[in-house]
């Protein structure tokens, strides 16, 4: 069992005037007061949850100052107890240290003078005394978060969708006095997911829809940083309002179609977060459009590392032959597959009778027969399976392209009376996903998508 909490003691470093163990149950009330900041109708909600509840989790779309308030309680955590600790973790460094941590050091510069410590420079640490500290690390073994025990130990766990159960057990053994999750409704299982569903009554929840944040309320910006109006009519273009993108990312709500996509959100966003090697033959993909609202998308994959080369609109199929003649030429390029369905048939023609000098050239027809027939009903399920199989398994990194994660994380399947996978047709989807059809297409001359290109 815990120690009860025991107040800092005043008249050290930094805080001679007073002791600061009076806002032992008030974390709102230390950030007004002490740091000098003004939270919104959200934060403050999550900063009241932190001060009351022993566990709080926080769902809501992107850009609503989760973070914000997370890096705020940290700080309320160490200085309003002795002996106290602080951890903060996620999936990534880059959220964890570059996102989370300078929001600990910008709240800390505003106050230094009172609060005293010592707030490292380079690394996430920020250190009291030995007892009485904050530290903020990433890890994928559950056994380098050991040792963290206190009798005043708060856990906070941003990105808490992409974080895996292994890692959430280690942390809940530390039995924290706090344990503050923070993340996006892109999951439809593990910890964070069940603190809002079956696990609901443990948890103090909050929820965040960007309807609620201050720049959409306002009309204006009003907090630089945080969601637009521009930015939801932006993804209400892209995604459409049914997307579980759109669902997710803006209302904050869990989407009750995560189950049924081809690849789940939160693996098409941890693609766009991870850095691989790019190490394998290259393969280099177009899904070809003429005019009006649809792009030709040429897609290069370098083993597990894909990018996105290029997005035209309104080129005729004579200058896509060329732009794709000429990048071949230019550049490294193992395959080029082309989408041979519809006016695309007209690339690949023109290709095939100027020859490519460094490429093998693959023409791809979705609605034809899958090289896996008992599996499949055609080549377009076949080759998205080959795509999701890497996705789910951590084996691509991809651009933070937002078309690009919609659709690839947007796209349904469903499995006819002889269990072969059917994707969702075009025709009911929001738009065409012309940017995952190109990088889907990269897998139909791999492993379970194709003959293999090299020998």
């Amino acid at each position: 069992m815990a120690k009860a909490v025991k107040p800092r003691e005043s008249g050290g470093e930094g805080d001679d005037d007073e002791s600061l163990g009076r806002y032992a149950g008030g974390a709102l009330k230390f950030v007004k007061e002490v740091l000098g900041e003004k939270p919104y109708s959200k934060q403050e909600e999550i900063l009241r949850a932190v001060g009351r509840n022993r566990r709080v989790s926080v769902v809501g779309c992107n850009g609503s100052g989760k973070d914000w308030a997370a890096a705020r309680a940290v700080l309320w955590w160490v200085h309003s107890r002795r002996p106290a600790k602080a951890i903060v973790t996620g999936p990534t460094s880059r959220q964890v240290d570059d996102i989370v941590w300078n929001e600990v050091r910008y709240a800390y510069g505003k106050a230094a003078a009172r609060l005293g410590g010592q707030m490292a420079s380079r690394s996430s640490r920020y250190m009291i005394d030995d007892q009485t500290f904050a530290l903020g690390f990433t890890s994928d073994s559950p056994f380098n978060f050991q040792g963290f025990h206190s009798p005043n130990l708060l856990v906070a766990v941003t990105e808490a969708h992409a974080v895996g159960q292994h890692i959430m057990d280690a942390l809940r053994r530390l039995n924290p006095s706090r344990f503050l999750m923070t993340g996006n409704p892109f999951v439809a299982a593990g910890e964070f997911y069940d603190s809002h569903h079956t696990r609901r009554h443990l948890y103090r929840t909050v929820q965040i829809s960007a309807f609620e944040t201050p720049n959409i309320r306002a009309g204006k910006v009003v907090v630089p940083g945080m969601i637009t109006q521009q930015d939801i009519d932006d993804r209400k273009e892209d995604w459409g309002e049914d997307s579980a993108l759109y669902i997710g990312g803006i209302k904050g709500e869990f989407p009750d179609n995560l189950d049924n996509v081809v690849v789940p959100l939160w693996a098409a966003t941890a693609a766009t977060e991870r850095e691989l090697e790019p190490e394998g033959p290259v393969i280099v993909a177009c899904d070809v459009a003429r005019f009006g609202h649809d792009s030709t998308v040429v897609v290069r994959r370098e083993g597990a590392v894909c990018s996105i080369v290029t997005k035209m609109h309104g080129h005729d199929l004579m200058q896509v032959a060329g732009y794709l003649m000429r990048y071949c030429t230019d550049n490294h390029v193992d395959a080029l597959v082309v989408d041979d369905t519809g006016v695309g048939a007209g690339v690949v023609d023109r290709l095939r009778e100027q020859g490519l000098p460094n490429a093998r050239l693959v023409a791809f027809i979705a609605g034809q027969r899958a090289l896996d027939d008992r599996h499949f009903v055609n080549r377009i399920a076949e080759v998205w399976w080959e795509m999701r199989r890497h996705y789910m398994s951590g084996e691509i990194s991809t651009d933070n392209d937002p078309a690009l994660v919609g659709q690839v994380s947007g796209r349904e399947y469903s499995y006819e009376s002889d269990g072969r996978i059917r994707l969702q047709s075009k025709e009911n989807m929001h738009r065409s996903p012309d940017e995952a059809d190109a990088l889907a297409m990269t897998f139909a001359v791999t492993r379970g998508g194709g003959v293999k290109i090299w020998v």
